[in-house]
């Protein structure tokens, strides 16, 4: 139950970030379409951003946690006495990653979007 609240704040938390930092970027939306991007290749260029900024936190954010969890696992090994086998719950891994690159992605593209259509209008 931890897991799932913890994940739950976490896609909640890259949400969040990537749409307030979306909403704040009208002015480089500008600039690419003023250097002849068209609005796809703004959207393009924003989901590729995404793409790196969720891999680059997943592989931190796992870079981080591989001490202590090979600690752990030294330590209930020399406690115990018996061997203890570190492993990763890849599914809930790769579920919690998954959704923060959906649900960053449609941070990021919906709040463009919008930008880009009053660009149109303006």
């Amino acid at each position: 139950m931890l897991v799932a609240v913890s994940a739950g704040y976490t896609v909640i938390a890259v949400a969040s970030t990537l749409l307030t930092a979306t909403a704040g970027r009208v002015r480089d939306f500008r600039v690419l379409r003023l250097s002849g991007a068209t609005p796809p290749q703004v959207l393009l260029a924003l989901v590729a951003e995404t793409c790196c900024v969720v891999t680059l936190g997943a592989a931190l954010g796992l870079a981080a946690a591989a001490p202590a969890l090979f600690g752990t696992v030294h330590g209930l090994r020399e406690e115990l006495g018996l061997p203890v086998e570190s492993s990763l719950a890849w599914p809930w891994l790769t579920a919690v990653v998954t959704s923060c690159l959906l649900l960053g992605t449609m941070a990021t593209v919906l709040p463009a979007r919008g930008a880009l259509r009053r660009m149109r209008r303006a």
